[in-house]
């Protein structure tokens, strides 16, 4: 069983002649203008493709001579992912390598087809891609990557254009992920880069398949899972313990996280924020917007960083609890936030502010998506249950 998980490593052309190596940037992001250009037609034809029996001011002959599903069953003509491919052909042949325009028809199809119930029931509108769309290529791309000593980073050719890894302090364990694909235990998959305009960098997004860790765990034996607004996460599963010299099983229950806990950094954050507003007033004008208020853009998405950190976090303490009891299921209970009956109008309110205030920037998707992924990677069942 195989685990896909999705890394983003900075990279930079490491080319030593500076000219060259403006050809080679221009290059890259004459392909991600293009590939934004190419996915924005793939889904106007997509669309137009399933409602052309709308279109009142064409003729008939017309909508069944384009109309792709008709073609399909009266005999021959292109298929309905062959339809895109081909524009996107004559739109990018000679300027984008044909893997990354292959690539991108395939991904950018299945994304409409993910997306079209939520369209029609008014969930969602149609889809626009913008510059920071990843590039997407197969896995062939990814050439002679190996490791240079000198500089002490990973280097690889991509489409003949040389590149190396930015690690820095690779808090997320990156480089054994990338030594792991070189030999072989891991295998790299169809993956991508992403250009960030605003920091001016270029972002590789590796994604490696990784087998599941196979632990000996009981697949009868489960731990329940409630994610609260108070806390976190209380779970709690059944263990036995010695009592009077005899094996007794009873319930045991663990709260991950504490209100107080999760929201001291955060209440750190916002003080430093406002601290930060107040003295901006007071910076030197005259140098534009940007420079006056410098000091005030590092607090940007600081406190949503800190959330997500978090739910990782926790998430992974989670996972730990299950595999240290031998848990081979995990059970989300659903969320329901409990208010006990006080006494004073004055407690209820204190309350109910104190939990706007834990709810913010808070997301029981996201805990959800990471206690997935963790669990699948050691090959435990996560299950949801209503209460």
């Amino acid at each position: 069983m195989k685990n896909i998980i999705t890394r983003k490593i900075q990279i930079a052309v490491c080319e030593k002649d500076a000219e060259q190596r403006r050809d080679f940037l221009h290059t890259i992001y004459a392909w991600r203008d293009n590939v934004r250009r190419a996915a924005n037609t793939i889904v106007a034809h997509k669309f137009c493709q399933e409602n052309i029996k709308d279109f009142v001011y064409l003729k008939d002959e017309i909508k069944e001579k384009f109309y792709v599903k008709n073609i399909l069953k009266e005999g021959p003509g292109m298929s309905e992912q062959n339809t895109t491919y081909r524009v996107c052909s004559d739109m990018l042949k000679g300027k984008v390598p044909a893997d990354i325009y292959s690539c991108l028809n395939q991904a950018v199809a299945n994304t409409y087809k993910e997306t079209r119930s939520d369209l029609y029931t008014g969930k969602a509108s149609l889809r626009s891609y913008k510059n920071n769309i990843p590039v997407p290529f197969s896995k062939k791309a990814i050439e002679n990557i190996h490791w240079v000593a000198e500089d002490k980073r990973f280097h690889f050719t991509l489409f003949g254009i040389p590149f190396m890894c930015i690690l820095n302090k690779d808090r997320s364990n990156n480089k054994a992920i990338i030594e792991r694909c070189i030999s072989g235990e891991y295998d790299i998959c169809g993956s991508s880069f992403m250009i960030d305009d605003s920091r001016k960098k270029i972002f590789l997004l590796l994604t490696v398949s990784i087998p599941t860790k196979e632990l000996a765990l009981k697949a009868d034996k489960a731990m329940y899972a409630f994610l609260g607004v108070m806390n976190p996460l209380v779970c709690t599963t059944s263990v036995n313990t010695n009592y009077y010299d005899k094996t007794v099983e009873r319930d045991i229950v663990w709260e991950i996280g504490t209100a107080d806990e999760f929201n001291h950094r955060r209440r750190q954050i916002q003080e430093a924020c406002k601290r930060a507003q107040i003295s901006s007033r007071y910076s030197v004008g005259g140098k534009g917007r940007k420079k006056k208020t410098q000091a005030l853009d590092r607090f940007h998405d600081k406190e949503k960083n800190y959330v997500d950190t978090k739910l990782h976090t926790y998430s992974r303490m989670l996972v730990d609890l299950a595999i240290k009891h031998n848990c081979g299921k995990v059970i989300l209970l659903s969320q329901k936030v409990r208010e006990d009956k006080a006494k004073e109008d004055n407690q209820v309110e204190d309350k109910r502010n104190h939990e706007e205030f834990v709810l913010r920037n808070w997301s029981y998707y996201g805990l959800k998506q990471k206690i997935a992924y963790k669990a699948k990677a050691v090959g435990i069942e996560l299950l949801e249950d209503v209460i």
